[in-house]
């Protein structure tokens, strides 16, 4: 259609957009012609008197305005007034549909909190407090209830002749909160007056007890209620406290929350003797001598798997074994290039154990050279593990059940959980990333580590969908996130990603009589009808294809 010579029959615009004449036929990319399909009843028809136009683009994805200015003396006749038409240049994006999933920003490790007994608070921590071993979190009806470090939970009350595993974890805090007693003798040596962290609840121990509950201000019974403790596995920081001082509280009732932020174990010494540390702190790594006792050195084994047992040839194999012989190997005892980490114990491996214990017998005289591994010569450690604070010591003995040192490993990741509902599970799975915004307007990407295997729903909606739990880690935190425990913030997923699309606003296209679409392209001081076909719709824009980026096309004003 030419805007240059117009006259009243032919020349026509409603406010949709320029209807089509019969000398312009819309184009399609291949160069074909569609039918266009007429635009809706136009409003009262303006005439067009000759004009001349000019056209001013600016920028990509800016308005660009085709002002058709009246000329000569028949405006003023006529009436007419100048027309303006509204056009755009279509532009290059990426178009990108989102979900968007309500996710919360906390530790890794956070444990909920419930009271254990009935009755009322009287003190509660604020929170953001920083809990440690020994650390009284809350009291009820005056009673502290107390933090210590551990993964054996304290389920059942605890008196004089128990044993397991939660009496050696209280033995273990009670040494290490100091109620484990080394005292000189008349020669000036230590000697143990206070109990064996064995698992034992003895006499000795329950003397620790009574010592630890005087210092709470408990009476003195030797016997530790499970309502009395807390165990976690490291330093923690309180966060999404529930209740307040005063508050009535019954079993079960939630109380706060505790993000544990490290795990932390304690060494004590199996036996009494003469204790040089030669490890006195910094990373732990298999093969280093941590200490030894009566010149006998004991060795860090760094693994995940359980040493339980005497390894020499012909036990039955197993991935002790195999964690064994990669240590060999890698501190270069490999006899002689014969020994391939596996999980059987031969004569090969037993010939790598005596080239070690011959040069641990260069400095101990106590070392025997069997090719026989006893547990009194290793030290299993986690991985990632630092030795943290040292137990000083005035003299040279030390008593068995003796803290020598911690065992520190730093945790405190921070991740954010969400849930997707089962029906779309199949948007996310382990090692996908996702955007997370913060409600600052950060974004961090996360990689996605776990997703459950088992539903959950909503008890407190019958309407509501089951859903998936998902945990998130984060590639970096935000500065705003900086000294927050928890955050809201949103989870965004991907569903569907066009890179490079050329692009318009939706409102340019025009539909035409055989179902499909077209734009109205401006070509200097004309339009022609062009035929797309339009792919994906987001915020207001529509991908196009049928024209390229940087052509300018109307749309209504």
């Amino acid at each position: 259609m030419s805007l240059m010579a117009s006259s009243p029959e032919d020349d026509v615009r409603s406010d949709q957009g320029l209807v089509p004449g019969p000398e312009t036929a819309p184009e399609t990319a291949g160069g074909s012609s569609p039918e266009v399909q007429p635009a809706p009843p136009p409003r009262p028809r303006r005439r067009w008197p000759l004009v001349a136009a000019a056209v001013c683009l600016v920028g990509a994805g800016a308005a660009a305005a085709l002002l058709v200015a009246a000329t000569g003396s028949d405006d003023a006749a006529t009436g007419s007034e100048p027309v303006t038409i509204r056009a755009v240049t279509a532009e290059q994006r990426d178009l990108i549909e989102y979900t968007d999933l309500d996710g919360t920003f906390g530790y890794a490790d956070t444990r909920s909190i419930a009271s254990s007994s009935p009755g009322t608070i009287t003190d509660i921590v604020d929170d953001g407090t920083v809990i440690d071993r020994g650390s009284t979190i809350y009291e009820v009806d005056a009673r502290p209830v107390t933090a210590m470090f551990g993964d054996i939970p304290m389920y059942r009350d605890l008196t004089e002749g128990d044993e397991g595993d939660d009496v050696l974890a209280l033995e273990a805090n009670l040494a290490s909160l100091g109620y484990h007693i080394d005292e000189p003798d008349d020669d000036g040596d230590e000697v143990d007056t206070g109990f064996t962290v064995d698992g034992v609840y003895d006499a000795a121990t329950a003397d620790a007890v009574d010592r630890w509950q005087a210092d709470l201000g408990l009476d003195e019974t030797g016997t530790v209620s499970a309502a009395d403790i807390i165990v976690i596995g490291g330093p923690a920081i309180a966060s999404g406290i529930t209740v307040a001082v005063g508050d009535p509280v019954q079993p079960g009732s939630p109380v706060l929350d505790l993000n544990v932020t490290g795990t932390v174990r304690t060494f004590h010494a199996d036996r009494a003797g003469e204790l040089e540390l030669l490890a006195p702190g910094g990373p732990v790594r298999s093969g280093q001598v941590l200490f030894s006792v009566d010149d006998l050195p004991v060795t860090a084994i760094v693994t995940d798997e359980t040493f339980d047992r005497e390894l020499s040839v012909g036990i039955a194999d197993g991935e002790d074994v195999r964690v064994l012989e990669e240590m060999l190997v890698a501190l270069g005892y490999d006899a002689r290039g014969d020994l391939v980490p596996d999980d059987e114990f031969d004569e090969v491996t037993a010939e790598a154990v005596e080239d070690w214990e011959d040069d641990l017998a260069d400095d101990s005289d106590e070392v025997v050279v069997d090719g026989v591994v006893d547990l009194d010569q290793l030290v299993i450690v986690e991985p990632e593990t630092t030795i943290g604070s040292v137990t000083e010591r005035d003299g040279d003995l030390v008593a068995g059940g003796s803290e020598l040192f911690q065992w520190r490993t730093e945790a405190g990741t921070r991740v954010v959980t969400t849930a997707i509902d089962v029906a779309d599970q199949q948007k996310l799975a382990a090692g996908d990333t996702v955007d997370v915004v913060f409600p600052d307007g950060t974004t961090v990407v996360g990689t996605v580590a776990t997703v459950a295997t088992s539903s959950t729903t909503d008890p407190t909606d019958p309407n509501a969908e089951p859903t998936l739990a998902v945990e998130i880690a984060l590639d970096a935190l935000p500065a705003s996130a900086d000294g927050l425990n928890e955050l809201d913030v949103d989870v965004r997923l991907i569903d569907e990603l066009v890179a490079g699309a050329t692009v318009v606003p939706a409102s340019a296209l025009v539909a035409t009589a055989d179902g499909g679409y077209a734009v109205e392209v401006v070509d200097g001081t004309t339009t022609s009808f062009v035929g797309v076909e339009p792919g994906m719709f987001v915020d207001g824009f529509v991908e196009v294809v049928g024209i390229e980026a940087g052509v300018p096309v109307v749309v209504p004003s």
